[in-house]
């Protein structure tokens, strides 16, 4: 009875320490969410960015606006993540955002794990409408 006892608690121990090493990895990802503010002046086409973050693993990026001032009857924009140094990626995907998308989360695929391994990111955003508008939310360069 006690050598069964004693394999029972090696097991629970050996599940212990296999799920608490699964869990430390978890961790590592750079998921905690950033601000973010974005300007565009009326018939701008110049590019917005976040801060570079780093990027620790192949999951998506992740955006949410939150809210969008100015007197733009329809302001949008189109977010894609690129380097800390402004380059696209081998494959780049684009995601628009608007009034409908406020306070829903998205996750934005890209290539920066896959091309880059470790590296730091940016979103870049350019606006879709002439007039001027700002654009507030969070972003992470990892999702969980």
């Amino acid at each position: 009875m006690m050598a069964v006892k004693r394999r029972l608690y090696v097991a629970v121990l050996a599940v212990v320490i296999v799920l608490s090493v699964g869990s430390l990895s978890a961790l590592a990802n750079n998921y905690t969410d950033t601000d973010f503010s974005f300007g565009f002046p009326p018939n701008s086409t110049t590019n917005q960015y976040t801060a570079a973050r780093a990027k620790t693993d192949a999951s998506s990026a992740y955006m949410k606006l939150q809210s969008l001032s100015g007197s733009d009857s329809n302001p949008s924009y189109t977010a894609s993540v690129v380097r800390y140094n402004y380059t696209n990626f081998s494959r780049t995907w684009y995601y628009s955002f608007n009034r409908s998308n406020i306070n829903q989360g998205r996750y934005l695929s890209n290539y920066a794990f896959e091309d880059d391994g470790k590296v730091d990111v940016r979103i870049k955003a350019r606006a879709g409408s002439v007039h001027g508008f700002g654009a507030y939310g969070v972003w992470s360069p990892d999702s969980i």
